[in-house]
């Protein structure tokens, strides 16, 4: 069968779907992933074939510094699923936009290559919407606990208009079926049909260095910052909160690897005598000999620290990670703290508790097992075969490829 992946050019939404696209491709069906062009390097170093659709994400960088950081600012405190709700359509506004501004290109190009299934990132509305247009099955592949689906309330409305230029009806963006890694037991309780997959963690190509795999000599932590961590940056807030982080991380007994990038190395100017800055890598290469992540809340960052049973400390900046933060802090497996409560003697705390607390990382170590439990990627591309066959679509012979 043919498969169109479809994401905006942000490579952690595109991470995610990697596995499974190996997947497909290993189990011998056509794929190429659209994007525009902003996106294209990282799926050439996944290995994956690109094609370039519609404008470059048309001002994502203004709206997030504008409007949403001005949003968050404008908050009481931790951005939670309520204050979202109260947004209404213009929740999802941003994500309409990069829909809007890929339409036409992503529409003709199925039209012409003609697809058997789609598989979308949960905020690429171009997905579920070119699915439907073609009349094909739609999976939504989601990056871990499932917080976009809380804004489905507002989509049909947000994509009225967009909807009726290409002669669809207005539309639930979970599409057919969701592929969904998060452990059942972190995952929300929505009324969301959903195909479970075995999380396998992809954060970008790499190289593994010898160090990598020596045993440290005392608890080593990594701590990062999110991609948009990286746009929140020139904020005094964002720089007061890794400040405080880096001053409570001073004279622990530990060694700190932190995560560097060309935008994030701005926190990191004053740095204790435990603390090493290191090149962007990839943090599956990492997390073996780790035993805490400090990171925003990110799902690939959580769900990646999972996988290796690792605790963590999340400092969330926005409401999807405030969401991760809860559920994982219920769950046992880390802990967090909002923005307003960052301080020195905070971070200190939470460190020096999930270091010597062994509850956390029984938790995740559960958590990690939990994931293993579930299918793998290759038994879920047998399940969207049985999916695209019993919906009579396909290109021929190569439909199903055993």
């Amino acid at each position: 069968m043919r498969v169109l992946v479809v994401t905006w050019a942000w490579p952690s939404h595109l991470q995610p779907m990697v596995p499974l696209s190996w997947a497909l491709r290993a189990a011998g069906h056509e794929l190429i992933v659209a994007s525009t062009e902003g996106l294209v390097p990282a799926i050439r170093d996944a290995g994956l074939p690109a094609v370039v659709l519609g404008q470059e994400r048309p001002d994502v960088t203004r709206r997030m510094t504008g409007f949403y950081f001005d949003w968050l600012a404008s908050l009481p405190g931790p951005a939670r699923v309520e204050d979202v709700r109260k947004l209404g359509p213009h929740a999802v506004a941003m994500y309409v936009a990069m829909a809007e501004a890929t339409i036409d290109d992503t529409l003709r190009f199925a039209r012409t290559w003609r697809p058997d299934l789609v598989v979308y990132d949960p905020t690429t509305f171009v997905g579920p919407l070119t699915a439907a247009a073609v009349n094909v099955p739609a999976a939504r592949h989601i990056w871990g606990m499932d917080y976009t689906s809380v804004t489905r309330q507002f989509e049909p409305e947000a994509l009225g208009k967009l909807c009726s230029r290409i002669g669809v009806d207005p539309m639930d963006t979970l599409g057919t079926v969701t592929l969904d890694p998060c452990p059942p037991s972190l995952q929300t309780e929505l009324d969301v049909a959903r195909l479970p997959m075995r999380f396998v963690p992809y954060n970008g190509p790499g190289v593994l260095q010898p160090w990598h795999l020596e045993t440290p000599t005392r608890p080593r932590i990594v701590l990062l910052a999110s991609s948009i961590a990286e746009l929140y940056r020139e904020t005094d807030s964002a720089k007061g909160l890794f400040a405080a982080v880096l001053r409570g991380l001073a004279g622990l007994n530990v060694e700190v690897l932190a995560i560097a990038g060309s935008r994030t190395d701005a926190f990191l100017k004053s740095l204790p005598a435990n603390v090493r800055v290191i090149d962007p890598t990839p943090l599956h290469l990492l997390l073996p000999t780790c035993d805490l992540v400090i990171h925003q809340g990110g799902g690939g960052t959580v769900m990646t620290s999972l996988a290796y049973g690792v605790p963590q400390l999340l400092l969330p900046m926005s409401v999807d990670h405030v969401w991760n933060a809860g559920r994982l802090t219920r769950s046992g497996a880390g802990d967090w703290l909002s923005a307003e409560s960052v301080t020195a003697e905070a971070v200190r705390d939470h460190v020096e508790r999930l270091l010597e607390d062994r509850g956390p990382r029984e938790q995740a170590l559960r958590l990690r097992e939990e994931m293993a439990a579930q299918p793998s990627a290759a038994q879920v591309v047998d399940s969207l075969e049985r999916l695209v066959a019993e919906r009579g679509v396909g290109n021929g012979p190569a439909l199903l490829h055993r």
